[in-house]
């Protein structure tokens, strides 16, 4: 009858609910999970209660490459558009959907793609450099301009750890668009930043006084996947440390094993003191992938091009994700930062 039982299962935890249909459509539930009995309410989404959003999927060319894509339409209009700069790895446009849609029902056009050798896409990720893929991205933008008949004036850009190295590159070669965000910016090259992710993985792991052989020798491994050393430099380094009780900690593949990506010699900060758009920068205070020092060494490298348009923002508890990890009455499952999205709307809305 009114009666309901589900169960929801994570990576982490099982979230059994039970509970029952109440009189205004909601449902009053309880919810068991890690031992700890809550309880809890869900209600009903009506469709007045927020913008309405449709979508469009489309295809580009970029250069050879048939590239595929999704553009969401506001009920409400304000008359611009975001596009959403694609990341790293071989994630597709399904990883930026939510964002996608809260921008579109806050008034934004929103497009995002799925990148080369991602989803449907044409291509390889993996075998192009950085510059290869904006251009990518330059050509979604220059598509979603002529489609729409939005000026680049009125287009955003907005790409988050990888996607937010892209952003300064995409500005300094497309000084009309309308503004940038960056999310989750290493203020490095990108194998820095894959090596300070390493090292706060691991140390709790390794003693402190070894940690700087053992984050030199990870740093040697990192450069020949690189392609800026030879196999043979990592196997004479390793065979000096492999009795050490460190050296399992140590991420060395097999040869062979990984390809060379060039793309970890890339560093977004020469292209940051070209920026003459506005620009929001925000980083998580718990960030373990970028180095913190980040926000500053961009903050630095805008220099005499700062002009007061430029938004820094250090979000407390967030982390690389811009999930929030700071104290909670209910950790069991991962939020947004309260802060992340009503700070990027208002600094966008200026513009």
């Amino acid at each position: 009858h009114d009666t309901l039982k589900f169960a929801l299962q994570s990576d982490f935890y099982r979230y059994d609910f039970s509970g029952t249909l109440a009189a205004d459509k909601s449902l009053k539930l309880n919810l068991i999970v890690d031992g700890k009995s809550v309880d809890f309410k869900l209600n009903k989404l009506l469709k007045q209660d927020e913008q309405q959003v449709r979508h469009k999927d489309i295809r580009f060319r970029s250069e050879n490459l048939l590239l595929y894509g999704t553009v969401y339409f506001p009920e409400n209009p304000n008359g611009k558009a975001v596009y959403l700069v694609t990341s790293s790895g071989n994630n597709d446009r399904s990883a930026s959907r939510a964002e996608a849609i809260l921008l579109a029902q806050s008034g934004y056009i929103t497009m995002h793609t799925d990148k080369r050798g991602t989803g449907i896409s044409d291509g390889n990720w993996q075998k192009a450099d950085i510059p290869e893929l904006c251009s990518d991205d330059m050509s979604a933008i220059k598509y979603l301009s002529q489609v729409e008949q939005l000026p680049l004036s009125e287009i955003g850009i907005k790409g988050s750890s990888q996607g937010a190295t892209k952003v300064p590159y995409i500005l300094s070669q497309m000084p009309e668009l309308k503004f940038g965000i960056v999310v989750s910016c290493p203020g490095t090259t990108l194998l820095e930043s894959d090596l300070n992710y390493w090292k706060n993985r691991n140390k709790s792991l390794i003693e402190p006084q070894a940690m700087h052989e053992a984050e030199n020798l990870q740093r040697t491994v990192y450069q020949y996947i690189a392609g800026n050393i030879q196999r043979s430099q990592v196997d004479s380094e390793a065979s000096k440390y492999q009795n050490e009780p460190w050296f399992k900690y140590v991420w060395i593949p097999k040869e062979n094993e990984v390809s060379t990506d060039k793309k970890l010699n890339y560093s977004p900060m020469p292209h940051f003191e070209k920026v003459t758009r506005p620009l929001l920068v925000i980083q998580g205070s718990m960030d373990e992938i970028i180095p913190f020092e980040s926000i500053s060494n961009i903050n630095k490298a805008m220099g005499k091009n700062k002009k007061g348009i430029h938004k820094f923002l250090l979000l407390e508890g967030a982390d690389h994700s811009m999930m929030y990890r700071g104290t909670s009455d209910f950790p069991y499952w991962s939020a947004l930062h309260p802060d992340y999205f009503p700070a990027m709307l208002k600094w966008m809305n200026n513009f």
